[in-house]
């Protein structure tokens, strides 16, 4: 085992690449101030308490959060979203500082130095999509599933137990467990839908029926121990994310409905029914609903002036490739071209290709299927280039940002997505209801606040 020196000297290293690789909210956002003043309520009542802890959050609509050894504990904005209230993110901020005060990380690193492999991040619900590459070769890491059943149990266990000693009442915990089993089953469910394969995750207060009895068992024995819990602050959770976007942020683009919106690169796009959007940090995807049938759009920085004609050619080397025309559209040069390649998932695929080009800005859009079946989506590929366009300022629509808004007699979750244009896409009604830590069929009483999108 390593010494506590060296611990903080490898979190700090890993802080400083992690720091560079994610968007973090500046740290007088007021977002990023409520929790880290939680964070520090927790820290204080930790088995550490001697360590400085650094809380930041990553400004992307990821359900996760990790920890860093020494106390460097992250949590992503589309995690906070999905708190509804300040004993909830107590209860994920004490399972992080759980992992730091017991040396989960420093564990793993020191068994695993005779293959030249460490860990040093935990997440909530693992693999954590931009995780790969965050950690440099010096460090000798690399980002595996988590730390195991028995530590994470561990941390939960702790993260009981601090919440108790900072006043919070630890149903809190069985409440993120809830939370974060409907949100999992919800990605299944559109991944099913979609036709896309489903991945089972693992993590922080994952729902095995052992380890959910384990914690039902633990917050039974600090309710016994103590009688008084502080307030859970619902309202001042709810206040904390109140007009934060519920998505990726405007640097980002968002997908709102059907709609793509980028406001910082000024384009928006839009797609036909039966679409499924996907927005990542590398491009935008599509997929038509349980077909073989693709979309891709990347942005690529040029180094050089190229025509989007010879910007194709670099692209497609050797490929079977027709180009359709040349043009203009949105005050952008373009090539069409269709290209007969293989392509993953599709084999003996046609490319309906599209450049365009702005500036030192060009705009890659593919969308492919099967040869067999190219004929059949020409004229769907054809509507989603003819979309493409500027995005010329808010009358266009802003990304999707939290609401607060008072539950009316007669609402429902389906009343509310409809109201705002299934702005969240084919379930809007189920997000909602997940974004209040319910499930569709359940309802909060008349009056309360609850958090919406718009």
């Amino acid at each position: 085992m390593m010494s506590e020196q060296q611990e903080l000297d490898l979190g700090q290293k890993a802080a400083a690449e992690v720091n560079k690789s994610l968007v973090l909210l500046d740290a007088k956002d007021p977002l990023v101030r409520y929790v880290d003043r939680i964070g520090q309520k927790m820290a204080s009542v930790a088995d550490r308490p001697g360590l400085f802890y650094r809380f930041h959050v990553v400004d992307d609509d990821t359900i996760n959060a990790f920890a860093l050894p020494g106390g460097y504990i992250y949590m992503h904005r589309g995690l906070i979203n999905h708190m509804n209230s300040e004993a909830e993110l107590a209860a994920v901020l004490g399972h992080e500082i759980g992992h730091v005060t017991a040396r989960h990380s420093v564990k793993q690193y020191s068994k695993a130095q005779a293959y030249q492999v460490g860990t040093m991040i935990a997440s909530i619900l693992v693999p954590v999509p931009q995780a790969a590459g965050l950690l440099s070769d010096m460090l000798a890491t690399v980002v595996i599933k988590g730390y195991g059943r028995d530590a994470e149990l561990q941390s939960d266990e702790l993260s009981v137990k601090y919440l108790t000693r900072a006043g919070y009442d630890p149903d809190a915990t069985v409440g993120i467990l809830k939370t974060l089993k409907r949100l999992r089953d919800l990605d299944n469910k559109e991944k099913k839908d979609a036709g896309d394969k489903v991945q089972e995750y693992h993590g922080a207060f994952a729902s095995h029926p052992k380890t959910e009895q384990r914690i039902i068992e633990a917050v039974a024995q600090a309710k016994s121990t103590h009688s008084e819990f502080s307030m859970a602050n619902r309202n001042a959770m709810l206040a904390a994310v109140d007009g934060y976007p519920y998505g990726d942020s405007p640097e980002q683009g968002a997908v709102v409905g059907r709609r793509f919106l980028h406001p910082d690169l000024g384009i928006k796009l839009e797609f036909p029914e039966q679409w499924v959007i996907t927005n990542t940090p590398a491009s935008l995807n599509a997929r038509l609903r349980q077909k073989k049938v693709f979309f891709q759009l990347q942005l690529k920085e040029m180094q050089k002036r190229q025509t989007p004609a010879e910007l194709l050619r670099s692209a497609f080397p050797q490929r079977h490739t027709k180009v359709i025309r040349t043009g203009e559209q949105a005050g952008m040069r373009f090539v069409h071209a269709e290209i007969k390649i293989s392509a993953p998932h599709v084999s003996e695929a046609k490319i309906d290709a599209r450049i365009f080009m702005r500036g030192r800005q060009a705009f890659i859009m593919l969308m492919w299927s099967p040869r067999s079946e190219f004929i059949n989506h020409m004229a769907a590929f054809s509507n989603i280039a003819r979309s493409f366009s500027d995005y010329a300022d808010e009358s266009e629509g802003d990304i999707p940002r939290i609401t607060l808004h008072r539950w009316k007699r007669g609402d429902s979750w389906n009343k509310l997505a409809v109201m705002h244009n299934q702005i969240l896409g084919r379930f809007t009604a189920d997000k909602l209801a997940a974004l209040n830590g319910m499930d569709v069929d359940e309802q909060p009483r008349v009056g309360e606040i609850i958090k919406t999108v718009r």
